[in-house]
């Protein structure tokens, strides 16, 4: 927490983000993945991007912006100190990826012990900021029955989207078809907003990330 981004750092935080956002991407072949919603498999009209590399220690929350949850709620990042977060970046209309990496996350919840599971939230945070309004969003919660309060969607502003999404080493870019390629990645954030651990890739094994999200509970 001591360590704030300034300005200046933010903004060659989004040119580089958008640098990226031009670089060809990486595809994956995902076909054999199943998630526990439904069967995926087919993956042809999503293109993963890989994450980007984090080299700082600063925390998350330092992204001064404002988000409406699902719940028509307003927040900024800032609430959520206090507890470890599981977070990733999603968008809803996607039928492919993401609904695989809101499963990812809900297997992660999974895993962890029953007095993290208490403490620790899911956050899910839209690219789409001109479809995924808040009353979008919680049609969505609905529909993948994640009504619990461990779990927040958010809607934002397109830069503050952007700032975040570099913040964590997320790459993504607008298609054509209003449709997104992006990373696909599972943040843990600590207690002040810290990234302690990241899982990218569809379907991977949560052990390490739990072990780490449980390991923050005692601290």
């Amino acid at each position: 927490m001591n360590n704030l981004f300034k300005p200046a750092t933010y903004t060659a935080l989004v040119l580089s983000s958008a640098l990226l956002a031009l670089a060809p991407a990486i595809a994956q072949d995902h076909s054999q993945h199943k998630s526990g919603h439904e069967n995926h498999a087919n993956h042809k009209n999503h293109t993963s991007m890989d994450a980007a590399k984090i080299s700082h220690s600063s925390s998350v929350y330092q992204v001064d912006a404002h988000w409406i949850t699902h719940k028509g709620e307003h927040m900024t990042l800032a609430d959520l100190q206090g507890q470890p977060v599981i977070v990733s970046m999603i968008y809803g209309s996607c039928t492919t990826a993401c609904p695989v990496l809101v499963n990812d996350a809900k297997r992660l919840y999974s895993s962890l012990s029953d007095e993290a599971k208490k403490q620790v939230k899911l956050v899910m945070v839209s690219f789409d900021n001109s479809r995924d309004t808040p009353k979008a969003l919680a049609d969505y919660v609905k529909q993948y029955n994640l009504n619990s309060d461990s779990w927040v969607f958010l809607h934002g502003e397109e830069q503050d989207i952007r700032t975040l999404a570099t913040v964590l080493g997320i790459r993504y870019r607008k298609r054509p078809d209003g449709d997104f390629d992006h990373s696909n990645l599972i943040t843990v954030l600590d207690k002040n907003g810290v990234i302690e651990h990241r899982v990218e890739g569809l379907g991977q094994a949560m052990d390490k990330a739990a072990k780490t999200v449980d390991k923050l509970i005692q601290q």
